[in-house]
């Protein structure tokens, strides 16, 4: 069975109102995007003192924050969640981090100046920094202190996670100024993917989680919302939980589909689903549900969706304001209960600029 209601925002309160009244299922409230929630936690962990975010992994999925990787310490862990929490539109923090203690070994000697010299020539290897005016303001005990104009927040983090990952780097500072927003190119490209242009870019990185996780959200055999995806550099690390070793690998094969992939780590662990986890919701329940988020998402205003539902599997088609919200509007259904799977029949149609 399916059903097909067009989703305005505008005054549908009441025309669903009968159909939502046996619905109970939450509803996104937050109105904070996942991808800029990712980047900012990524840039506070890279400039927080005490923690090494080198090896910490970030994926935000519905406002809710998990970090996977390892740290040397309980202290360490404690505080990368901590900062995670206190970035604007975080919901919860899923902390997966595992505490490995660092074996005792000497740090690399190096100079200030070496130091300072070395993440120089890094920040001008990046081409995708080349419309940036980032620069090494100073390297005081291993703390290298970045100044300047960053073109794009992803900019911002990619010139914080060269420094960080030069060897010799105690703690990267950051005075950049740059954009507080994420723009529509930074997480979604269209047309074929141009991997030179992209190279070395944290915008790069982005478009592959967006389309992993739109590949993944399409797919009735993996649990979208329980897969984190994190991307580095064009190698994917996906972990989380998944019901069975076919699922494991289903969301493998995904991944591998995007353009620019070099590799994927899967670390997802398999978490056999028990009977009483399995929800049967009615294709008619499903849509009334998916539109009662799609209504609560006041970032959503410009938008005109219709929703249709068939054996579980949604499909939204209409038109978008950007690629920001496309991601939110897919996410939000796949985030209902019942909903086995999300195809996306979404156009972009920017909301149009009053010339007063």
């Amino acid at each position: 069975m399916s059903s097909r209601i067009r989703v305005h925002r505008w005054g549908r309160a009441l025309a669903i109102a009968a159909a939502l009244a046996s619905v109970s299922l939450p509803v996104l409230a937050a109105e904070t995007p996942d991808a800029w929630i990712t980047t900012k936690i990524k840039i506070a962990l890279l400039t927080t003192e005490g923690v090494s975010s080198t090896a910490i992994h970030v994926d935000t999925t519905d406002s809710r924050v998990t970090v996977y990787g390892t740290v040397g310490s309980e202290q360490e862990k404690a505080k990368a969640a901590r900062v995670a929490r206190d970035v604007e539109g975080v919901r919860e923090v899923r902390n997966l981090l595992q505490v490995v203690p660092e074996k005792a070994k000497e740090a690399m000697k190096v100079s200030d100046a070496d130091l300072k010299t070395r993440v120089t020539a890094a920040l001008a290897r990046n081409k995708a920094l080349a419309d940036s005016q980032i620069r090494v303001e100073s390297v005081n005990a291993g703390v290298v202190l970045l100044e300047g104009k960053a073109k794009t927040l992803s900019d911002h983090r990619r010139a914080l996670e060269i420094a960080a990952g030069e060897k010799g780097t105690v703690r990267v500072a950051s005075g950049i100024e740059s954009p507080d927003q994420l723009a529509d190119a930074e997480i979604w490209q269209e047309g074929a993917y141009d991997s030179a242009k992209a190279e070395g870019s944290t915008a790069r990185d982005l478009w592959i989680t967006s389309a992993a996780k739109m590949l993944l959200m399409a797919n009735s055999e993996t649990p979208a919302l329980e897969i984190n995806v994190d991307t580095s550099d064009g190698v994917v690390t996906l972990f989380g939980t998944v019901p069975s070793e076919r699922a494991k690998q289903a969301a493998s094969d995904e991944v591998r589909k995007v353009g620019g992939v070099k590799s994927v780590n899967n670390d997802l662990q398999i978490v056999a689903e028990t009977q009483a986890d399995r929800v049967a919701e009615k294709d008619a329940v499903i849509k009334a549900a998916i539109e009662k988020r799609l209504a609560a998402r006041d970032d959503l205003g410009d938008s005109d969706i219709d929703v249709e539902v068939s054996n579980g599997v949604a499909r939204l088609t209409g038109t978008i304001g950007s690629q920001i919200d496309r991601l939110t509007a897919l996410t939000a259904a796949r985030a209902t209960s019942g909903v086995r799977a999300v195809l996306d029949g979404l156009e972009i149609s920017p909301p149009a600029v009053s010339s007063r």
